[in-house]
C-alpha cells in the first residue's frame, strides 16, 4: 500500500489503527536508545527533529514520551514534519496541538507538505530544510519510494540517507523504521535493501533489531494485540 495516495477517510482509519503502532514502536525504539545513551544528551534543554514521512505523528508523540521519561531538562522541542498526504499533515497538526496542552515541553512545529515524485523534489525539500538537526526519523516511509520507483533504479535507502545525513549535528541520530515485507516492485526483501544501501552510505549503524525484523505489540480502541513487524537501525556520521 501507499499511504500517498490515501484519502480522509484512509487517514482516519489510519489514526484507529497504526498510528497506535507507530506510537508504540518508536516509544520502545527510543527508550532502549536512551537507557543506554542519555549521558550524551543529558543537559540538553532544546532539540531539533526532522520527520521525513511524518504522516499522523504517531512516531513523534512516541519520541516525546520517551524524551519526557529520560531527559527532564528539557524544555523545547522543534519539530520539521515533511509529508506529501494533506490529509494526513492536518491530522498531525491537530495530535500536535491536543499533545501539546499535556506536556511542559514547548513545541514548536514546521509542516512541509511536498510530494516527491523524483529526484528534483528531493532536491527541493534539501534546500528548504537546515542543518544541524539532533534526530532525522522516516517510519514505514522510503518502502512507498521503493514502490513507486520515485528514484528509478536507484536504492531509495541509500539515496535518501546520503541526502539528510549532512542535515545531522556531529552527535545526532537517524533513524529508519520500515515494514519487513517483499517489496515486488524491487524484487528484494526490503530490510536487505535498507541494509545494503546504508553500507554504502558513508555513515555507521550504532543500533540496530536483532534478525530482519522485530514485533511490537499493543493494544488500542480498535484491536488487542495488534502486532506489527518492522526493520530498524540507528545510524550516525563517522567521527
Amino acid at each position: 500500500m501507499t499511504v500517498i495516495d490515501w484519502d480522509r477517510n484512509d487517514v482516519l482509519n489510519y489514526i484507529g489503527t497504526y498510528f497506535p503502532r507507530s506510537y508504540a514502536e518508536a516509544f520502545c525504539i527510543y527508550s532502549d536508545f536512551f537507557r543506554y545513551h542519555v549521558g550524551d544528551w543529558y543537559d540538553k534543554e532544546e532539540l531539533s527533529v526532522f520527520d521525513f514521512g511524518c504522516g499522523t505523528g504517531g512516531e513523534i508523540i512516541g519520541l516525546l514520551e520517551a524524551l519526557k521519561i529520560y531527559f527532564s531538562n528539557m524544555k523545547f522541542v522543534n519539530i520539521c514534519a515533511f509529508d506529501g498526504n494533506s490529509y494526513a499533515l492536518r491530522l498531525f497538526e491537530k495530535v500536535v496541538d491536543a499533545y501539546s496542552l499535556r506536556t511542559n515541553v514547548k513545541i514548536k512545529c514546521r509542516i512541509i507538505p511536498i510530494v516527491i515524485d523524483d529526484f528534483y523534489d528531493l532536491n527541493i525539500l534539501d534546500s528548504i530544510i537546515p542543518n544541524g538537526f539532533d534526530i532525522i526519523m522516516s517510519f514505514k516511509a522510503i518502502c512507498e519510494f521503493v514502490t513507486k520507483e520515485r528514484f528509478e533504479q536507484q536504492n531509495a535507502y541509500n539515496y535518501i540517507v546520503r541526502n539528510l545525513l549532512p542535515k545531522l549535528n556531529s552527535e545526532g541520530i537517524m533513524l529508519f523504521v520500515d515494514v519487513t515485507s517483499y517489496n515486488n516492485v524491487s524484487q528484494e526483501w526490503l530490510p536487505k535493501m535498507m541494509d545494503k544501501g546504508l553500507e554504502e552510505a558513508d555513515c555507521q549503524v550504532i543500533r540496530r533489531n536483532e534478525g530482519y525484523n522485530q514485533t511490537f505489540t499493543v493494544s488500542h480502541s480498535r484491536r488487542k494485540r495488534d502486532v506489527s513487524k518492522v526493520a530498524w537501525r540507528i545510524i550516525q556520521k563517522f567521527i
